[in-house]
């Protein structure tokens, strides 16, 4: 599944766990939910009226799991339009040399045990606030944007 038609819920609301859940308590409630929609192994699932996507929640469950995938995850679902919204108060203002160099992007530790992540393409976009994968702090990364030739070189200095 791709961002690009994103569901009308986050992952975190499918599986009905919280930013800040641990890949077990993940695991957990994907399990909880698939028995819970399971034929033959819930009475509930007879008085279940809301039917659910069982491909879908394994794609959300597969994607939160895995610390790289959630990372990706947690990058895209923060440049939703609507997702500034729920955005919490900036926690102090980080440099991007203090920030792990991961390529084409860079994270830096939450002190909850999440991570903050932040892209070249953000960069270019002139993002500075960037969300915690695992609670709502946000952080400012301080960069400046170097203008760039239009062969793609950066200039040389004055």
């Amino acid at each position: 599944m791709s961002m690009a038609d994103p569901p009308r819920r986050s992952y975190y609301e499918l599986l009905q766990v919280p930013r800040t859940a641990s890949p077990t308590e993940i695991k957990a409630s994907y399990h909880r939910i698939l028995l819970s929609h399971h034929p033959d192994k819930s009475d509930a699932y007879k008085h279940n009226s809301t039917p659910i996507d069982i491909g879908l929640l394994k794609w959300a469950f597969t994607t939160l799991f895995s610390p790289e995938s959630r990372l990706k995850y947690d990058l895209e679902l923060s440049s939703r339009p609507n997702f500034s919204l729920l955005r919490g108060r900036p926690a102090h203002i980080v440099s991007l040399e203090d920030l792990e160099d991961l390529g084409r992007a860079w994270a830096y530790n939450c002190r909850c045990g999440g991570r903050y992540a932040i892209e070249e393409e953000d960069m270019e976009r002139d993002v500075h606030l960037v969300d915690c994968s695992s609670c709502s702090e946000v952080i400012w990364v301080g960069y400046e944007v170097c203008p760039s030739q239009d062969d793609g070189t950066i200039p040389d200095g004055p």
